[in-house]
C-alpha cells in the first residue's frame, strides 16, 4: 500500500508528504472486512522504532532500513509471523561503523556466495533457496 495510515484521520486524505494519500482506521477496517483478513502488514514508511502497530492491532508497518540514509538514527525490524499468526518484530540497529561498507567503497573482504543453480528438488521448504 503506497498510502500511509493515520490514526487521526477518517477516510482518505491527501498526504502531507505531497504524494499519495493517508487513510484512517475506517478504511483499514473496511479493507480487512471485504478481503476476509484479520491483519494488514505493510512497509515503505519510516518508523523510528523499526515498526508501528495501529488501529487496534489490525495494521502493522515494518521498516527494515536502520539509520535510514545514514542520518535518521532509527532502528529497523524484520517481522516473524508464526503458524498461529502470532507476530514478533526482530528489532535491530545499524552495523557498527567499523563494519560498514558505504556505496562506492571497495570491498575489503570477500566471501563465497552459494551457487544459484537449480537444485533439481521440488520447490518448497526442503529447497535450500526457499525463503
Amino acid at each position: 500500500m503506497w498510502s500511509d495510515p493515520d490514526p487521526d484521520k477518517m477516510g482518505f486524505v491527501i498526504s502531507p508528504r505531497g504524494a499519495g494519500f493517508v487513510f484512517g482506521q475506517d478504511v483499514a477496517s473496511m479493507f480487512l472486512h471485504l478481503n476476509g483478513l484479520a491483519h494488514l502488514v505493510r512497509a515503505h514508511q519510516l518508523c523510528m522504532t523499526g515498526y508501528q502497530v495501529l488501529f487496534d492491532d489490525s495494521l502493522s508497518t515494518v521498516w527494515s532500513a536502520p539509520n535510514y540514509c545514514y542520518r535518521f538514527g532509527n532502528t529497523a525490524s524484520i517481522l516473524e509471523i508464526s503458524e498461529g499468526f502470532g507476530r514478533f518484530f526482530n528489532v535491530y540497529g545499524p552495523a557498527p561503523e567499523s563494519e560498514r561498507q558505504r556505496p562506492g567503497e571497495a570491498v575489503s573482504r570477500t566471501r563465497e556466495l552459494p551457487s544459484l543453480r537449480p537444485t533439481g528438488k521440488a520447490t518448497g521448504r526442503d529447497d535450500p533457496y526457499f525463503t
